[in-house]
């Protein structure tokens, strides 16, 4: 259907062009000249010239208009990422921020003086007297620095603390009753000062039931601080509320305290999402995020007219420029015309050199087939070995078989490929069963946590090569019987650590100072030289250069220690995927 109107189209373009470039004639004898022209094959000047316009300007004018259509949705795509990129982080230090005064207050339920606070009946005024004392002297002083109110109800009436005005209290005694251990009530008010509320339930350590309630009153400075984030555009507003629709903090600090409009409360659903609204101010869209651990949200507000202000100049200077470059483009295009005599001449040599090399090509993919092993050639043979070791009864060369097979399927991946530490362990496992085989006295050992073996993310065969050097370096280039490798991993805030320890010689403190110094002070710019390398070794500086090149800095090794005892390769890596932009196709080197 689409090529007979093509082929009609590119036909009458030539025909156009042509009765265009012969001149006007008179006459029966020159209109017979020109209709035998029309019938001539057009020249190369005329070809060229054709194909540069339906090929090239016509795409180009084309590419215009669609983007002419698309960058509104583009720049409003760019607006909306950046806003879900600035409220996830304020989310994630929200949450960290809330699990730190979780984790703080989680021993004040179950404290001694607590515990005897809810038992006691407050009838005994005596008792209750000498115990709120020992509560002011000894368990007070010891609370967070941020707590601005403290109070503990009991489930018999009694009260100690301060008294913070709230919804469900109508006075000192009324106990919440919420099923939560912890929970965020809200802002509330102490002395006239807006505070945070956060709920704590008190169980009775012998009968477990619920026998009052530990209610405390934060600062919302740390909130404030954790919220005030630079918006998108000028007229950008960022805002936290609760789940009721509370607003706890805003840009404008005079709608602290109120809620947000019944409709938005009640589009709001899931972890996120985004509204667009129509107002006295113009459209606006909101970007939101909701957290499990507090229940807040954290919202973004932007202005449609200031994030698409400037598309209409930008698109009418695109297309400025665009026809500019066509000109230019034209104006060379068309002094290509008078090389093409010259490139005619040295076609013929040019075919003959495309030919030879052409039989070279084919000769280097003969040569490389014929060199070349298929992988599922060497897995069937390697269980083929391993079939006959099972019917024989060799379990040696069985489980041989087995773990050459796995170090060989491994081997032979995508080395760019991020993988787990799990994965990456696995493969050293096997790589370690083959190894025991050659040295009886060898002793490997993993001590790394269990729930961190998929959180933690780096390439393949990143740790062979520091096993491997064991092997090497710090026991057979010394004569010494391989002994003892121990892989350990330390969980620290940012980042984990993977240690490989061995038992042999290590290196001269000189040339670990030199190694260290590099894998700090080498900027990646020089890594990215091709075949720079600061070592005649370069086994781990490739290690180190692919772990920097794709996570960045800090990442990478390090030489923790080394001396007659042993050698101690600390290897830094980070614990989500998502720290790495687009590092399934980085290339490290």
């Amino acid at each position: 259907m689409f090529l007979p109107p093509f082929t009609q189209a590119l036909s009458f373009c030539k025909d156009f062009v042509n009765v265009m470039a012969i001149p006007y004639a008179q006459g029966r004898a020159k209109g017979e000249v020109t209709v035998r022209r029309l019938r001539r094959p057009m020249s190369i000047k005329s070809n060229l010239l054709l194909f540069f316009f339906v090929f090239f300007c016509i795409p180009f004018l084309a590419f215009c208009l669609v983007w002419y259509a698309k960058s509104a949705e583009t720049i409003e795509e760019s607006g909306i990422y950046y806003n879900e990129q600035l409220i996830g982080r304020a989310n994630a230090q929200l949450d960290d921020y809330f699990a730190a005064i979780k984790a703080d207050t989680m021993a004040i339920p179950g404290h001694p003086l607590v515990q005897e606070f809810i038992k006691l009946d407050p009838a005994n005024a005596y008792d209750m007297y000498r115990l709120k004392a020992r509560l002011s002297n000894e368990l007070v002083p010891n609370l967070r620095n941020d707590m601005y109110a403290f109070s503990i109800v009991s489930a018999k009436g009694a009260y100690f603390g301060d008294f913070l005005t709230h919804p469900w209290a109508s006075g000192p005694y009324d106990m919440p009753l919420l099923d939560e251990s912890f929970r965020i009530l809200g802002i509330t008010e102490k002395d006239g000062v807006a505070v945070l509320t956060v709920y704590r339930k008190i169980v009775d350590n012998v009968t477990y039931e619920p026998a009052g309630a530990v209610v405390m009153g934060l600062s919302l400075q740390p909130m404030m601080k954790i919220a005030d984030i630079k918006p998108y555009g000028k007229t950008g507003t960022i805002a936290i509320t609760d789940e009721d629709g509370q607003i706890l903090y805003h840009t404008d600090r005079g709608k602290w305290g109120t809620f947000l409009p019944a409709d938005w409360t009640s589009e709001m659903s899931g972890d996120g999402g985004r509204l667009v609204r129509d107002g006295p101010e113009g459209r606006k869209m909101m970007v939101y995020q909701s957290s499990k651990l507090t229940r807040f949200r954290v919202l973004s507000e932007m202005s449609m007219h200031e994030l698409l202000g400037g598309l209409p100049r930008l698109q009418l200077q695109t297309l400025l420029v665009g026809a500019l470059i066509l000109v230019l483009a034209f104006l060379v295009f068309y002094r290509m015309f008078r090389e093409v005599k010259k490139l005619l001449v040295e076609n013929h040599t040019a075919r003959m050199r495309e030919k030879e090399l052409e039989l070279k090509h084919r000769e280097a993919l003969l040569s490389a087939q014929q060199s070349r092993i298929n992988p599922h050639f060497l897995y069937n043979a390697l269980e083929i070995i391993n079939s006959y070791a099972v019917l024989a009864r060799v379990k040696p060369i069985s489980r041989m078989t087995v773990h050459l097979s796995n170090l060989f399927r491994y081997s032979v991946s995508n080395p760019s490929q991020v993988v787990t530490l799990r994965e990456e362990l696995d493969h050293i496992w096997s790589y370690i069963r083959i190894q025991e085989q050659r040295f009886e006295e060898l002793k490997f050992e993993v001590d790394v946590d269990e729930s961190m073996l998929d959180g933690v993310y780096l390439f393949r065969l990143t740790v062979q090569p520091l096993v491997e050097n064991a092997f090497r370096h710090a026991y057979e280039k010394h004569g010494l019987t391989p002994g003892k490798i121990l892989i350990s991993g330390v969980a620290e805030e940012s980042l984990f650590s993977l240690y490989v320890r061995d038992e042999g010689r290590g290196m001269a403190p000189e040339l670990a100072d030199k190694y260290n110094e590099a894998f700090e002070t080498v900027t990646e710019g020089k890594m990215l030289r091709p075949g720079f390398s600061p070592f005649r070794a370069i086994g781990l500086w490739n290690v180190h250069t692919r772990l920097r090149l794709a996570f960045g800095a800090p990442y990478g090794i390090k030489i923790a220690s080394s001396g007659e005892r042993g050698t101690v390769f600390q290897m830094k890596l980070p614990y989500l995927k998502g720290v790495v932009n687009d590092v399934q196709s980085a290339d490290c080197g």
